[in-house]
């Protein structure tokens, strides 16, 4: 089974502007603690090491390629180049997206009997064409070997050995190309964009704001990236900010319009090439289970995502690990981003709501974390196992006002005042339904709070009576009453909290349904 990581779009500003209830910013740890905790996440033997992983990587490919040959003989003459060819060689070409997919499209077809992907003479053909392009001693893989030396990521200047590309449509007719552009056909089904100077230089720009607030772990996760495409907000690329995937591995795919932050682009070009940096690992180690993605396989619910009828917002183990791997870094990068906001704003501008925030990051990373050690447990290969484990240390050392074992309101406020956000932009645009439907919503969310609060022996402000029919004005006071409980400790401890906090998650969750049905979430 695939799978697909996928950010959404930040949500506009609202109309009028909401009064915060709730800080982003976690309480940092100390300066030698953070650079301690980078230097672990780039250099760890097993889990952070790049070369460590992707030499894994070459090894399980070029044993894949072997047990190609005997029904592909371009697949064997390709596996015994490899085998003699330098390391650093084996990771460039066996770094490239398409020979990567034909490598597995074809053991689909010829080991399981699947009638998947890239045609077996295709792929032969592909094979062939990599053993030329080592042969010829040159850089990267065939993907990237005709685009033009403006496409590399840090410039025109910078080696060719291990550069990252940026996808140009201009090279479609060669045969990687029309691979590559097969494949995005079937797991996107939608148009990529060749980038302007501009647009180039965006994305040279945060890179050059990550490489400064990370410098060891960019190299590392974006080592794991041959290819970053830009995508326009077209078909299914509507609604997404950034994507990757399990089965399209050494590339990412941005959102174009979104990348003209510089902070919004240094966060998700991490977020990304992590996700490449994992799959890596999962292809040379015992990472999930053999049958982690079956039907009945433990699901992990993401509380801070919308829910919907798909059950999009429940995650199986791979995603699951996926986002945590992500958001134990992203804890890091949003400490360092807001230590050192002061200093950078001059040259980058303020960082507003354009990265998640420390505090939410370590907030999901925790969760997801517990959820891995009791939910999905049975679904993680050995290695999961131990990676899940190293993460809640680095995590530790992170966060420093962990919050209770089990406490989940304040993620399911985040996705709540997220969504009041929605609705005032989605009200200021147009008339307000004609009908009684946001009275009697705001009415309903107003009394299951009360009735949460009555259990912990709290009340709503007085004041919240003459909001009740007025759905902005209402969520607002239920945010103003619930977000205080979430610093609570004390409060957490009592027996009625998780009936509290039960009642609460149903009618966070109903509201979002609400508001899905009414048009306002996009």
């Amino acid at each position: 089974m695939a799978t697909t990581t996928t950010t959404t779009p930040p949500s506009p500003d609202p109309a009028p502007p909401m009064q915060p209830v709730q800080t982003l910013r976690a309480a940092p740890p100390d300066a030698d603690v953070l650079g301690a905790v980078e230097t672990a996440l780039a250099t760890h033997r097993a889990f952070g090491d790049s070369g460590y992983i992707r030499d894994q990587l070459t090894i399980a490919y070029r044993r894949r390629l072997h047990k190609l040959g005997s029904a592909l003989p371009e697949a064997e003459r390709l596996a015994s180049a490899l085998d003699t060819a330098p390391p650093a060689r084996q990771r460039q070409l066996l770094g490239d997206t398409v020979l990567r997919c034909a490598v597995q499209h074809a053991m689909r077809q010829l080991h399981l009997g699947d009638e998947y992907g890239l045609p077996l003479p295709q792929c032969a053909a592909l094979f062939q064409g990599a053993r030329e392009h080592l042969r010829a001693g040159l850089a990267g893989g065939p993907l990237v070997a005709h685009l033009p030396a403006m496409a590399r990521l840090h410039g025109e200047g910078s080696p060719q050995d291990e550069d990252t590309y940026i996808w140009h449509a201009w090279q479609e007719g060669t045969p990687s190309a029309r691979a590559f552009l097969a494949v995005m056909e079937d797991n996107y089904g939608a148009p990529l964009a060749t980038p302007t100077p501009q647009e180039r230089a965006l994305l040279r720009r945060g890179l050059r704001l990550l490489e400064t607030l990370l410098p060891r772990l960019t190299a590392s996760a974006l080592s794991h990236v041959q290819l970053i495409a830009l995508f326009p907000k077209l078909g299914t690329w509507r609604g997404k900010a950034s994507s990757s995937q399990f089965r399209v591995n050494g590339s990412v795919f941005l959102n174009q319009e979104l990348i003209g932050n510089p902070w919004w682009l240094a966060e998700h070009l991490l977020h990304e090439s992590l996700h490449q940096k994992l799959y890596d690992f999962r292809h040379g180690h015992s990472l999930l289970a053999p049958d982690y993605a079956r039907d009945d396989g433990a699901k992990v619910c993401s509380l801070w995502n919308a829910p919907d009828d798909d059950g999009n917002h429940y995650w199986d183990a791979h995603r699951a690990l996926a986002a945590f791997h992500v958001y134990v870094h992203l804890a890091l990068l949003c400490l360092l981003a807001e230590r050192q906001e002061a200093a950078l704003a001059p040259q980058y501008g303020p960082i507003g709501q354009h990265m998640s925030g420390s505090r939410r990051a370590i907030d999901r990373a925790r969760y997801l974390g517990e959820q891995l050690l009791g939910t999905t447990w049975p679904e993680l290969g050995l290695a999961g196992r131990q990676m899940t484990h190293w993460l809640l240390d680095v995590l530790d050392a992170l966060d420093t006002q962990r919050r209770p074992s089990g406490a989940t309101l304040h993620l399911l406020l985040d996705l709540y005042e997220r969504q009041s956000r929605k609705l005032d932009s989605y009200l200021a645009q147009q008339p307000p339904p004609q009908s009684d439907t946001l009275d009697l919503q705001a009415e309903q969310e107003v009394t299951m709070t009360r009735q949460a609060l009555h259990i912990l022996d709290r009340e709503l402000p007085p004041s919240t009576h003459k909001q009740e029919q007025h759905w902005p004005q209402a969520r607002q006071s239920v945010l103003q009453a619930l977000w205080p409980l979430t610093e609570d400790d004390k409060l957490m401890e009592r027996s009625g909290y998780p009936q509290a906090q039960a009642l609460i998650a149903l009618m966070v969750q109903q509201s979002s349904r609400q508001l899905a049905a009414l048009g306002a979430l996009g």
